[in-house]
């Protein structure tokens, strides 16, 4: 037997055990629902990761200033905000962790326990490798859902919120145009990796499918009479399946690197003309070479924009396949059977 003398001091010392809580979930209600179960625990994630994406956006400003300034305590101060940010990080995400798995839990349980009460006419129809990775999708998409909201898109809101303050701040136009920028890039990523999503999403769900339940049937051959006969033939089929995974999901994940060309060029372009609009305000006068760094600095920082398409769209896919076991379960029939 393993020693999980390691594991049973982290779970004593995160304080997990007894505090994970299950609630039941109504398919029947919208599927962000069960997030109303959790809003505390979440609210606290946000606030804090809200915290914290508006003080490193603006850091670089706040070190110009201090620099100028010459502030020997701005500069101790802001180590001090780190640590302590860094300890606000660390809570925040026992909270947001507790709160996660109970969504995940939550579904789950609530799914099978519907399976296991709906009438055996109805199984008798379906297959229950589909019914598996249904249900497993869902999940998962949860956990996607919930961490893309919490620590993507938030981030970059605030990013492209506080650029445009910021930059208004010194010069009206380079900051609309900075944020402008910013949106554009986000737009252009985001119609492009919908567009793909669109178009290969569906196949790599169907192949996830065939997968499920090619493996449950290969399990299934075990209490087969014939499974001597039946398992090499299984086993080749079972072998295509799997490379047929392969290439779909290979098509699917390049035709989803390849929607960040375009952004990544305009990001350049963006750049330089942002760049060139600071330098002219340093040769009138209107700005200081150090501040003019820490924007260009701060500008750089969004770089990650150009990828924010892909998270938006995973976004919209992860609630599709949520939506896709909601309505799953509406449709297939009577949870009536006593148990």
């Amino acid at each position: 037997m393993k020693d999980l003398k390691v594991y049973n001091f982290l779970e004593k010392l995160f304080g997990m055990v007894g505090n994970i809580r299950i609630h039941p979930v109504d398919f029947n209600l919208p599927w962000y629902s069960i997030y109303k179960k959790y809003w505390v625990r979440l609210g606290v994630s946000l606030t804090v990761e809200t915290t914290v994406w508006v003080f490193f956006t603006t850091l670089p400003l706040i070190i110009n200033y201090a620099i100028k300034t010459q502030n020997i305590t701005l500069v101790i101060s802001l180590g001090i905000v780190f640590m302590m940010l860094s300890i606000m990080v660390q809570t925040h995400m026992r909270s947001y962790v507790l709160a996660e798995a109970g969504i995940m839990g939550s579904v789950s349980n609530s799914a099978y326990k519907f399976f296991v009460k709906v009438d055996p006419i109805h199984h008798s129809t379906r297959e229950s490798g589909k019914v598996i990775s249904k249900i497993n999708r869902a999940v998962g998409a949860y956990e996607n859902t919930t961490d893309i909201l919490t620590f993507n898109i938030l981030r970059f809101i605030i990013q492209i919120s506080v650029i445009l303050v910021s930059f208004i701040y010194y010069d009206f136009t380079v900051g609309v145009i900075a944020a402008g920028s910013l949106i554009i890039m986000l737009v252009v990523s985001t119609i492009s990796q919908i567009f793909i999503a669109k178009n290969v999403t569906p196949k790599d769900n169907d192949q996830g499918d065939i997968q499920s339940q090619v493996e449950v049937e290969s399990l299934q051959q075990v209490a087969l009479i014939r499974s001597s006969f039946a398992t090499p033939e299984h086993i080749q089929k079972l072998k295509k399946t799997n490379i047929r995974t392969g290439e779909v999901q290979a098509t699917v994940w390049m035709s989803f690197v390849s929607t960040a060309f375009i952004p990544r060029i305009l990001f350049g372009i963006f750049f330089i003309i942002i760049a060139l609009l600071i330098v002219s305000l340093i040769k009138t006068g209107n700005l200081d070479v150090i501040t003019a760094i820490s924007l260009i600095a701060m500008y750089m920082s969004t770089y990650s924009i150009i990828l924010a398409g892909r998270d938006i769209e995973r976004l919209v896919s992860n609630i599709e396949k949520i939506k896709n076991l909601y309505i799953y379960i509406r449709e297939y029939g009577d949870s009536s059977y006593p148990v």
